[in-house]
């Protein structure tokens, strides 16, 4: 893999002899909006911070490792279908997320993954600017949410622990995805997930950081022939992937006014979706891509005609 330095690649992307200076001394202070909505932080960025951070993403942390196997988030032609479909021929799930994830991966964090992947990354002077990558792309010592660069990072500090977890469960004949922070086991029999809480929480202090803890309240085992839902997706009895049933209420609901009486039907969008017909389009695209077999009923029962121009796109809209 041919190698160039940091400064090289900079110039190479932005064309401009003064931006890489700037590049490299950025106030992070000013180039950050702090703010609150709902009680939760949120980080916003500059526009100039954003373009900086987004060409950290491509140059260099779309190369950090990852265990594609896996992970299912931030990665092309994956996704929540992807991650919960390969469990589809199971029986019992184990459910869990990490608490607080991207809170607890820090600045040492970063680095440790830098150095770690090092050689993975095309920057030869990559161990010079360690400092300064994880200052840059980090905020009161975490992982932003938001930050162009936090998905990638994310899913390279869990790296080692996608590997044993992986490794474990195929010597067990279990199946392992990951979406974020969302973890999903499953197998054929209840005894083989019965354990896994413990084995699940030692492997992440061991593989990631002392910080990190399950989820208390989001730890479960269930099965078929109760409700699965996993990542808004629900796994029903026969195995087939379909979307959850409020859902599916709204989207007959809206359906049918659609059929019957346009006076109700724009008053239940605008209660729903705030009247536009370009989130009924997305619902119904959504439904389509996680279960085609559902649309083709609504077709059946509310009309071909429909449900093509309901799922049409309107440049107006």
């Amino acid at each position: 893999m041919s190698k160039r330095t940091l400064k090289e690649a900079f110039n190479a992307v932005f064309h401009d002899q003064n931006a890489y200076d700037d590049f490299r001394s950025s106030s992070l202070n000013a180039e950050i909006e702090q703010f609150q909505i709902n009680q939760r932080t949120v980080i916003r960025q500059s526009k100039k911070l954003k373009t900086y951070l987004r060409f950290i993403n491509k140059v260099l942390f779309r190369h950090l490792a990852k265990n594609t196997a896996v992970v299912h988030s931030f990665i092309k032609d994956k996704n929540t279908l992807t991650a919960v479909s390969a469990h589809a021929e199971n029986k019992y799930f184990f459910l869990t997320d990490i608490a607080s994830f991207y809170q607890n991966i820090k600045k040492d964090d970063v680095k440790n993954i830098l150095l770690r992947d090092q050689e993975l990354i095309p920057i030869s002077d990559i161990a010079e600017h360690l400092d300064f990558l994880s200052e840059i792309t980090t905020y009161d010592d975490s992982l932003p949410v938001g930050y162009p660069t936090s998905p990638e990072l994310s899913n390279a500090f869990l790296y080692d622990f996608d590997c044993a977890i992986k490794a474990f469960c195929d010597s067990e004949s279990l199946v392992y995805t990951r979406y974020a922070d969302d973890i999903i086991i499953s197998g054929q029999r209840f005894e083989e997930l019965s354990s896994l809480k413990q084995i699940v929480q030692e492997a992440l202090h061991q593989h990631a950081s002392d910080l990190m803890y399950l989820n208390e309240q989001k730890t479960l085992i269930t099965s078929l022939g109760n409700k699965v839902k996993i990542l808004g997706l629900v796994i029903l009895p026969n195995g087939q992937i379909t979307i959850d049933k409020k859902y599916k209420t709204k989207l007959e609901t809206l359906l049918y006014f659609y059929s019957n009486d346009k006076t109700k039907y724009a008053d239940y969008l605008k209660h729903t979706m705030d009247g536009k017909e370009r989130s009924l389009f997305g619902l119904l695209h959504y439904a389509n891509s996680v279960d085609p077999k559902y649309i083709k009923k609504l077709q059946r029962k509310y009309g071909v005609l429909t449900l093509r121009s309901l799922m049409e796109e309107k440049l107006d809209d």
